[in-house]
């Protein structure tokens, strides 16, 4: 029994006695509150200025008038509106629409419109209205459905007879659903966005972390088995780095490139599976497509450099644990975030997170699956900002790769006593 708490006490003296375990003690709290406190505030956010929208009205109606007049009671914080009618359209024919809806398109692809709403005739029966706009937040949508909802109501209402039975009321009060399409008349479908977004997201993340921590396991033990001292004595300590990194980051590549092969078979046979067209925006999206393999790829060579670096300079996986959570929480941000990034893709926040190299190969992939970019135009931000992130990210992966290589050179000689930061910055002076 003894000996038994002999080996109690040295386990829980391991853990505790580390500046990492009383530094988790403040941080945990601190990042659970903020896992679920922030990503609601961002969800909940209303705009702080007035959103533009444009009113496409076919009926005869005046349901274009009722709802713009609708909307005057909606108001931010400051009293300003929360929504600006910028004008009523009334197309003449079916061409004049086509050209009206190309000019409101480019309108918000330029952030000039935040939404514009087609009534359709006869909506009064067929409950046709369709928002189109790069993004939607929920209470917008929400406001927009009830609204539109209760107009119809009044109309029919106003039309009926004095005696009706309650299904009849519920018959001329009931709501209607807002079709949401994005500029260029694609339809956007919610939850497959939302999942699709999740899916690509999570497919990075196991790829980094899964051979992430192959390649930092395989470090330690050679390491602690002194197998490390035989190889430096053949080859440089960056060339063993770099041998480790590109050989495992060949096999991720194998697997992308399977995942090419099954996507090309799926794209040659498409017409009998019966891919949705919301599912067939996303795996046939050549834009997305190649960002997503490059931010792949730049995101498994930036971090899998990192797991090198932590390897180096930890003796056990015990130690190496502290390191791999903060690595983690990075790239599963967006996840956390996604129920705001879904309404807000192009909003300060966004872009900025997207824009910071450790955030960028999952943030700006569920940003790209949101907005929906099918072109390579430099004219589309979301684009120029893509291109900008995966710049930003080669250069700090090089700017890593530079500082491992320095501090990998010595840490993997370095046994039994993991290094404080002074001497981590010594190495990389001196090295």
């Amino acid at each position: 029994m003894h000996k038994l708490w002999i080996i109690i006490k040295s386990e829980y003296l391991q853990v505790v006695k580390k500046k990492s375990f009383l530094v988790g003690i403040l941080l945990t709290p601190l990042f659970m509150v903020g896992i679920t406190v922030v990503p609601t505030m961002l969800a909940q956010k209303k705009s702080a200025s007035t959103e533009k929208i444009a009113i496409v009205d076919l009926d005869t109606a005046g349901v274009g008038e009722r709802f713009a007049k609708g909307l005057e009671e909606y108001r931010l914080e400051d009293g300003q509106p929360s929504y600006g009618v910028d004008a009523i359209y009334r197309p003449a024919d079916t061409v004049a629409l086509a050209e009206l809806q190309q000019r409101l398109d480019s309108m918000i692809l330029d952030k000039r419109l935040k939404y514009y709403l087609i009534i359709f005739n006869n909506v009064e029966n067929t409950d046709s209205v369709f928002l189109v706009g790069k993004s939607f937040g929920f209470s917008t949508n929400s406001r927009f459905e009830r609204k539109m909802s209760h107009i119809l109501a009044e109309m029919r209402l106003e039309k009926s007879d004095i005696n009706l039975d309650v299904d009849s009321v519920l018959r001329l009060t009931r709501s209607m659903d807002l079709i949401q399409k994005a500029p260029g008349g694609k339809e956007r479908d919610f939850f497959t966005l939302y999942l699709g977004g999740i899916i690509f997201v999570m497919i990075i993340f196991g790829t980094v972390i899964g051979y992430g921590q192959i390649l930092m396991r395989s470090v330690i033990e050679e390491k602690n088995s002194r197998i490390m001292e035989v190889l430096v004595s053949s080859v440089s300590p960056f060339q063993l780095m770099a041998g480790k990194i590109v050989g495992l980051g060949l096999a991720s590549l194998t697997q992308v490139l399977i995942w090419g092969v099954i996507g090309a078979g799926l794209y040659v046979f498409r017409g009998n599976l019966n891919i949705t067209a919301d599912i067939a925006g996303i795996l046939f999206n050549p834009v997305f497509i190649f960002f997503f393999i490059t931010y792949l790829l730049l995101g498994y060579i930036m971090f899998s450099t990192l797991f090198a670096l932590i390897g180096s300079m930890v003796n056990t996986d015990k130690e190496a644990q502290g390191f791999i959570f903060p690595i983690t929480m990075t790239l599963i941000l967006p996840v956390i975030l996604a129920a705001y990034l879904i309404q807000e893709p192009d909003s300060t926040v966004a872009v900025v997170l997207s824009l910071i190299p450790f955030f960028s190969p999952t943030m700006m992939i569920l940003r790209l699956n949101f907005i929906g970019a099918d072109s390579f135009s430099l004219a589309n931000p979301i684009i120029l900002e893509a291109f900008a992130g995966l710049v930003i990210t080669a250069l700090t992966a090089l700017l890593i790769i530079w500082l491992t290589a320095k501090v990998f050179r010595v840490g993997i000689l370095m046994y039994g006593k993991r290094p404080t930061l002074p001497e981590i910055i010594k190495w990389i002076r001196h090295g």
